[in-house]
């Protein structure tokens, strides 16, 4: 029956396939490496085990044509060393002492197919072609299967990425929702200075904070509000305008957000590296184009203010302000409210004062 003459595949890397040829009758490995090489492939002999072993070991071959029978280092070797050099290496026997057993103990060594001598070349090129073809086909796949692993671990770090970001957000709607349960029941500015700090520290991440008013007949900002044990000098002592990363806040209306107070040698005198802090986000107190104060929040640690952050802040800040603008009432005290605080409040009433 004529055979139909075999397309010769691509290699898996896209080029032409390399074949080693190992026989030591050099008229079947001539015929072999003629008709191969007829076909488009790439054909390296070798008449030993020896010698295969060190082609095997100079570079890598898409398939092997093996003589089963060889002087020195038989074909069982040889079979077993190209399939340690490459598993993918497509392995076809070749002998005339056929048998059951051998082939069996061909394919245990992982070859792919057993044909018999006289060997047909129509059935060598069809084996070979049937053999690289479907190691393509494998390697495709496994490329797919490593492409699809990775694609699911992005998503389960994407899932838990979102899902802590909803996390996130959710934290900081039910700290707004709070604070404007709050504010409707408290007509004392200070303590609504109070909980706007303590909402703003909460949604910022922030683990210190202040808030200053401008004083209306010095050059100075005195602490209304602060939060948090560890910046406590800045919490009884007032800060001139222009000194310092506050009082330059203060005098030019305009936010800083400094992530690394440590790093910049300009800084090595602030107050708040004497304090302990790495960054802080000051947002100007501002109403009808006027600084009334700010609102300072920092802390030790060595993570960034985000822009969301900063949004949020600058948000109430706006209350702050409107606060702020609406009464003179709150007057700087040698010790400003904190957490801690048990000593009842000063009662003012804010709506006469904003009546008035």
């Amino acid at each position: 029956m004529a055979h139909s003459k075999p397309i010769t595949p691509m290699s898996t890397n896209g080029t032409h396939p390399k074949v080693l040829v190992v026989d030591d009758d050099p008229m079947i490995a001539s015929v072999c490496e003629r008709a191969l090489t007829k076909n488009g492939y790439e054909v390296i002999t070798a008449a030993t085990g020896e010698e295969a072993l060190e082609q095997l070991a100079k570079q890598q071959f898409d398939a092997a044509v093996v003589d089963l029978v060889l002087p020195g280092i038989g074909g069982m070797e040889v079979v077993a060393a190209a399939h340690e050099a490459d598993p993918q290496t497509v392995v076809i026997i070749i002998t005339g002492y056929a048998s059951l057993d051998s082939a069996i103990e061909a394919v245990r060594h992982g070859a792919f197919d057993y044909l018999r001598k006289p060997t047909d070349v129509s059935q060598l090129l069809e084996t070979l072609q049937r053999g690289i073809a479907g190691q393509k086909l494998l390697d495709r796949n496994q490329r797919l299967l490593a492409d699809l692993d990775k694609t699911n671990r992005q998503m389960r770090v994407s899932q838990a990425t979102l899902k802590e970001r909803v996390r996130q957000l959710q934290e900081r709607l039910n700290a707004l929702i709070e604070l404007g349960q709050r504010l409707p029941e408290v007509h004392n500015p200070q303590a609504i200075m109070h909980h706007l700090l303590t909402t703003a520290a909460e949604l910022s991440g922030a683990g210190a904070g202040v808030i200053f008013r401008k004083d209306p007949s010095l050059p100075e900002l005195s602490p209304i509000a602060c939060l948090g044990e560890a910046i406590h000098e800045l919490c009884e002592h007032s800060i001139p305008l222009g000194s310092g990363v506050l009082g330059q806040v203060g005098a030019s209306g305009k936010r800083q957000v400094i992530n690394d107070l440590l790093s910049d040698p300009q800084l090595a005198d602030d107050l708040l590296v004497y304090q302990g802090m790495r960054r802080v986000l000051a947002q100007p107190l501002i109403a009808a184009d006027e600084v009334l104060g700010l609102i300072a929040l920092f802390d030790d640690l060595n993570e960034p203010f985000s822009t969301e952050d900063q949004d949020l802040v600058a948000m109430l800040a706006v209350q702050a302000a409107t606060v702020l603008a609406a009464t003179t009432a709150i007057r700087p005290r040698a010790k400003p409210r904190t957490a801690n605080d048990t000593e009842p409040e000063e009662f003012v009433d804010l709506e006469s004062l904003l009546s008035d």
